[in-house]
């Protein structure tokens, strides 16, 4: 090889080496362009905030505050862009400088309160309001951010990066490789309710997040009722459950009846340190477990879920709705409502059958007013098999609309059509829920089992 041709080769290596890290500095100056144009157009630097007013929010406890840590930082990066290759990271060293700064973060607020029940608090224990301890986490990661941007921290952008996903000591690099499949689209309207009380989170990188050895996702979907604060709840606290629950089964990764376990375990005590908060609020649930496995296998799904919102999994010729509602008239629910220590009723009240004359769904996290509801999950596992594509998750505002067979389709051919981008999808089967006269909050969600590629491929096949 003459030296012209090693010269250019090493710098075509160095380029792409370096692939990742000029996408996060371009990442960091277009926030700082972002900054610059609010500054102007504003008058003054637009501090990031929280869109909740003040009736949207909720008391967090010392046992609750890492999860929403955790999660305020991750939505946070997601809503950002941030590039994939640094998001551990930095969520990380933003956790615990949180951590850290909490004794002296004033504009917290803290208050010294004590509680009803001691499970939740002790006498002298701090606890935080959700919108503000919100706020001083997405501060504390714009201050990070504002400090990678400056110029003398360039030399130690790379230390921020994800272990293993940075080359640049001259080894063989995969950074010009896709950075990742499309894994999930989501779509979600307020529709024609006042408020949108729907709430959804998707965590490709479950394991990870939460420092799990096996590797998981989580999909969860939350159609909240009586306000949103139960399924913002849920949304952020269900997973951060769920994953110290599975610590405990990591050394058997088969065994069915512990993620059953898990699951139930994690939605009861959802439930419970919710409804302690006295919040006239209630949600449902579908939560979906992603497992990944050796090869020749192609995973393992694990659904929990309680009341109406469904999980569809689909293959080219079955679709296999994985979800059996909980309705206060199906002749089971009916029954042990009937039964419920204290007495409960259904009753038929404004179109519907209601447990007490009051929710339309008979298990639910929250209500606590309402006892017969109860927050035991059902639970089905799916081995998937290479003829599995992908996942719908949804609220009843799409499935109680839009026929199944039409959502299958709808996504197949969206898929097949190269000049539709996949994000694009969920707003599909919003329109058709609204052509279906759905009045509700619509939210969806598409998991993806496959390439897109290999999902049209697979489908062409039949």
């Amino acid at each position: 090889m003459s030296e012209k041709e090693s010269a250019n080769g090493a710098i075509a290596s160095q380029s792409v080496e370096c692939m990742r890290l000029r996408e996060f500095k371009n990442f960091l100056r277009e926030l700082v362009r972002e900054r610059v144009n609010n500054a102007t157009n504003a008058g003054e630097t637009t501090r990031a905030c929280i869109s909740r007013n003040s009736n949207e929010t909720y008391p967090v406890y010392s046992q609750e505050v890492s999860a929403e840590i955790i999660m305020t930082v991750w939505n946070h990066l997601q809503l950002k862009r941030c590039p994939r290759y640094f998001q551990i990271s930095i969520l990380r060293v933003v956790v615990a400088e949180v951590e850290q700064g909490f004794s002296n973060a004033k504009e917290c607020e803290f208050t010294v309160k004590g509680s009803k029940d001691s499970n939740i608090s002790g006498d002298n224990e701090m606890v935080y309001d959700l919108v503000k301890l919100q706020k001083y986490v997405v501060n504390n990661l714009e201050k990070l951010l504002t400090r990678l941007s400056d110029n003398s921290e360039v030399a130690n952008i790379p230390n921020y990066a994800d272990s293993g996903d940075l080359c640049l000591d001259g080894t063989k690099c995969n950074c010009n490789t896709d950075a990742s499949t499309v894994a999930y689209t989501t779509g979600h309207i307020k529709n024609k309710p006042r408020k949108m009380e729907d709430r959804h989170t998707c965590l490709e990188r479950f394991s990870e997040l939460y420092q799990l050895k096996p590797t998981y996702s989580f999909y969860g979907v939350f159609d909240g009722h009586s306000g949103p604060l139960a399924a913002s709840y849920a949304a952020s606290q269900l997973p951060y459950l769920l994953s110290e629950s599975l610590r405990s089964i990591s050394n058997d990764l088969d065994d069915v009846t512990a993620y059953r376990e898990a699951f139930e375990h994690t939605f009861l005590q959802t439930d419970k340190m919710f409804s302690q908060k006295g919040i006239s609020s209630g949600t449902t649930a579908v939560c979906v477990l992603l497992a990944q496995r050796t090869p020749p296998s192609y995973g393992h799904l694990y659904v929990a879920w309680v009341g109406d919102s469904k999980a569809l999994l689909v293959s080219p010729t079955v679709s296999l709705q994985l979800v059996k509602s909980h309705k206060p008239d199906a002749p089971d629910e009916r029954k042990r409502i009937e039964m419920a220590e204290g007495g409960g009723t259904v009753m038929y009240v404004q179109g519907q059958w209601r447990v007490n004359g009051i929710l339309n769904v008979s298990r639910s996290i929250g209500d606590y007013s309402v006892t017969p509801a109860i927050a035991e999950p059902d639970f089905v596992d799916v081995s998937l098999t290479a003829a599995h594509d992908f996942i719908v998750l949804g609220t009843d505002g799409l499935f109680d609309h839009v026929p199944e067979n039409t959502i299958v389709d709808t996504i197949y051919k969206q898929l097949a059509d190269n000049e539709q981008k996949i994000e694009n999808i969920p707003k599909k089967l919003i329109e058709l829920a609204k052509d279906g006269d759905s009045q509700d909050n619509i939210t969806v969600v598409i998991v993806f089992l496959k390439n897109r590629l290999d999902i049209v491929e697979n489908f062409q096949k039949y």
